[in-house]
């Protein structure tokens, strides 16, 4: 974190601070929010969940987003909301300078910081601006193929009302696709039961992803917040084939890896930590926080399927995403035993 962050007099003066003013005082408490955050780093470019301006800002989240949507309009900067990451857009400018020589040490620390960030949509952007200004010499490009997501962050983002309409909307336009389809068939066909296929179950469960199933079955059901499924199991993805580079696991091992660091965080009543978007502890890799005082150190294989010893959750028999957890195995996974 940061010492200090520069917000210059112009904030409050210069053409994008009365726009900001304008649009009222959420847009400039989060502008000013984005330029001094404890998450802030000094090119500006940096991950900020949502659930972090809401919090930090005491605003509501439909407040945050609300200030959020003026500052990108107000062309003061641009956010991800695949990543979460947003990007201040003259930020670099303000905190380091306009211009550095070749051999200023700031020119290397520029790259190393950009070097760091995680992949988001901005990276190509970011170094076109400023490759020259900070004599930068490693580009880098998303790896994100999203459709219409920059269009997206320019027009700001949806509100929580919107979001609901739409996947309203997305149900039954599936619907009467459904309808539409069940209506095509012959009429002899109609009214027939269903020819018993004893290995459907399990044809079916061998052609499914197991880092699908691994998500639903375990990581969805173990704790947070239950919003935004789609963002957060595409973050579960891109995770899981980061960690696999490193641990070789299977998606269940990374998955009840981060269902047992999730328990424990809500078990210990770490603050909000029930209310947090799987897609943000998933994006900011929370499971390497530290620890609770007193929660033991959760290994990738601890509890595994298959492994030994008695496992804190089981899976149901009727095929939903739900888990069920055994408070008992928890505590004495806690105490260090492993006794039935």
């Amino acid at each position: 974190m940061r010492d200090y962050g520069k917000v210059s007099p112009h904030f409050w003066i210069g053409r994008t601070g009365k726009e900001l003013r304008q649009a009222g005082p959420e847009s400039q408490l989060v502008a000013l929010y984005l330029l001094t955050s404890p998450h802030a780093n000094m090119i500006g470019l940096y991950y900020m969940p949502l659930a972090f301006l809401s919090h930090e800002t005491g605003l509501t989240m439909e407040g945050a987003k609300k200030g959020l949507n003026s500052a990108i309009k107000a062309g003061f900067c641009k956010y991800d909301e695949h990543s979460e990451m947003v990007w201040v857009i003259e930020m670099a400018t303000h905190q380091i300078g306009e211009a550095l020589k070749p051999g200023d040490k700031r020119c290397t620390g520029v790259q190393n910081e950009y070097n760091k960030i995680s992949d988001n949509l901005f990276l190509s952007e970011f170094y076109e601006k400023y490759s020259k200004q900070f004599n930068m010499t490693c580009p880098r490009s998303s790896e994100l193929q999203i459709p219409d997501v920059n269009e997206g962050a320019s027009k700001g983002l949806a509100s929580q009302e919107q979001e609901q309409e739409q996947e309203k909307e997305q149900d039954q336009t599936n619907l009467s696709d459904s309808n539409r389809t069940d209506g095509d068939k012959p009429d002899e066909s109609k009214g027939k039961p269903s020819q018993e296929k004893p290995d459907s179950e399990s044809d079916d469960a061998e052609g499914q992803d197991p880092v699908d199933v691994a998500f639903e079955n375990i990581f969805w059901g173990a704790g947070l917040r239950k919003d935004a499924k789609v963002k957060a199991k595409s973050a579960f993805r891109t995770k899981y084939r980061d960690w696999k580079k490193a641990n070789r696991g299977t998606p269940e091992n990374f998955a009840v890896m981060l269902a047992e660091d999730i328990s424990l965080r809500v078990k210990t009543q770490q603050m909000g930590f029930d209310k947090l978007l799987p897609a943000s502890y998933l994006n900011g890799e929370r499971w390497n926080d530290e620890k609770p005082n007193g929660a033991p150190q959760i290994s990738a294989s601890a509890n595994a399927i298959g492994g030994t010893g008695a496992s804190w959750f089981a899976k149901p028999s009727d095929g939903s995403a739900e888990v069920f957890i055994s408070q008992a195995a928890i505590d004495r996974m806690k105490r260090g035993a492993n006794r039935p």
